[in-house]
């Protein structure tokens, strides 16, 4: 999977009041431009807010991050906070507001929405990787906590238990993720590990 690339994407319409609500990266996130050009704070918000729920509604992001020239401007903002009715006074008068609204010139920033359990699961993948089945198990099950519908974790747990010796778990896995994603590439090879599974 590619990092974020940390080159500022072309101005989001949406953020300007247009139709194009960014897009998802491959490696799980989604990103838009956020337009604080001669905005006050309070329709900066509005702009932040609406694209994150948005995004929100077609995935399970819990952490908005907001970048300028590739750099974090503010910790990262549970999703949470951000739609939290106490919110609003906070962010327009306090981080927020200091970290965008005052910027001279053209703002535009860049805002991507993270999964904490998309970052768990690459720390299991790459001790899955490593051979290190145990650290693998630990971060796997940290991402599930987050988001138990999350296929490619739900896959490769089921590589791992199947690795283990527990045929029962591994297919409780792999029959989560055909059921839930069938078309994807972890459904189709969840179904081939299910059909090995069977065959055994």
């Amino acid at each position: 999977m590619n990092d974020p690339t940390n080159k500022a994407p072309p101005p989001s319409p949406v953020a300007a009041g247009g139709g194009d609500r960014g897009k998802a990266t491959d490696d799980g996130r989604a990103t838009f431009t956020l337009d604080a050009t001669g905005a006050g704070a309070a329709a900066v918000v509005a702009k932040l807010k609406d694209n994150v729920e948005y995004w929100v509604a077609r995935g399970r992001y819990n952490k908005v991050r907001i970048k300028r020239n590739g750099k974090a401007v503010l910790p990262d903002i549970p999703v949470g906070a951000l739609f939290a009715v106490e919110a609003a006074t906070f962010f327009w008068t306090g981080l927020l507001r200091a970290a965008i609204v005052n910027v001279v010139g053209r703002a535009f920033f860049e805002v991507e929405l993270i999964s904490d359990a998309e970052d768990h699961y690459k720390k299991g993948l790459e001790h899955f990787l490593a051979g290190d089945l145990k650290d693998a198990e630990r971060f796997l099950e940290k991402a599930l906590e987050v988001d138990s519908r999350f296929v490619r974790a739900h896959l490769q747990m089921g590589v791992l238990r199947k690795m283990q010796g527990r045929s029962a778990d591994a297919r409780g896995h792999f029959e989560k993720v055909v059921a839930w994603d069938p078309r994807s590439d972890a459904g189709k090879e969840a179904a081939v590990h299910l059909k090995k599974l069977n065959q055994a």
